[in-house]
């Protein structure tokens, strides 16, 4: 039934052929006409699904979910979507494969988050969205191997969290910013780096980076004649020579 018969013009002989989306199984003597698409595929790529034109019912191809045909209409080639411009996802995105149905997913990379909808993923650097979820005295960045997001907290500020949830205060807030007991702690009108600075009635000494304020009596006599006494002003604490 899925075969023509026909004569030859010459001995009138018999002659048999498949009928179209059909192919001979058997031999020319005993044809068997099975459905192209349940031999070998019809012929199309092993990753495409075969089916029949609804009017011609000649073989038709097309590629399954996550294969895309870089071939022609007439010879389609299935080629794994994710190999083909990334699958037409972001360049901040890894292309992947849905378990279930092999369908196209696209996951931003390490660093990137997406900011777009629904299947339509934008992968946008993570630190330009709320500062990346660091703290807002920290600054953002990128660890440079893995590039996952890095909080460091500005200068004049301290991690007063931990590693994995930076929490930034006021250096001068922790323990003085560092600076010596008698000194009070502040920060560089241009740079908001620490700086200390002795109370009245303490001097520096030592260097800059590690100063220590003492006394001022008890540094050359806090400045007062060789013969007078250093003492300092009960309310202010400013040096008195008397």
């Amino acid at each position: 039934e899925n075969a023509v018969c026909s004569h030859d013009g010459s001995t009138h002989a018999v002659n048999c052929y498949c009928k179209t989306g059909y192919t001979n199984t058997g031999s020319a003597m005993n044809m068997n006409c099975k459905d192209s698409c349940e031999v070998d595929n019809g012929g199309c790529d092993v990753h495409a699904t075969c089916y029949h034109d609804a009017t011609t019912y000649s073989t038709m191809c097309t590629c399954m979910a996550g294969y895309v045909n870089t071939g022609s209409e007439s010879k389609v080639v299935c080629k794994d979507t994710c190999h083909v411009n990334n699958g037409g996802c972001d360049s901040n995105a890894t292309c992947s494969h849905d378990t279930t149905n092999n369908a196209i997913v696209c996951t931003c990379m390490t660093g990137y988050t997406n900011t777009g909808s629904g299947s339509h993923v934008v992968c946008e650097d993570t630190c330009t969205i709320n500062n990346g979820g660091c703290d807002n005295n920290a600054i953002c960045s990128h660890e440079s191997k893995t590039n996952a997001v890095k909080c460091d907290c500005k200068k004049g500020y301290t991690n007063t969290g931990s590693d994995s949830n930076v929490v930034c205060t006021d250096a001068c807030q922790v323990n003085n910013g560092g600076c010596n007991e008698n000194a009070v702690c502040s920060h560089k009108a241009s740079t908001n780096a620490v700086k200390c600075i002795c109370k009245t009635g303490y001097t520096k000494i030592g260097c800059s980076c590690n100063a220590i304020c003492k006394d001022s009596c008890q540094v050359d006599n806090g400045g007062c004649e060789i013969n007078a006494i250093c003492s300092h002003d009960s309310e202010t604490y400013e040096v008195k020579c008397t």
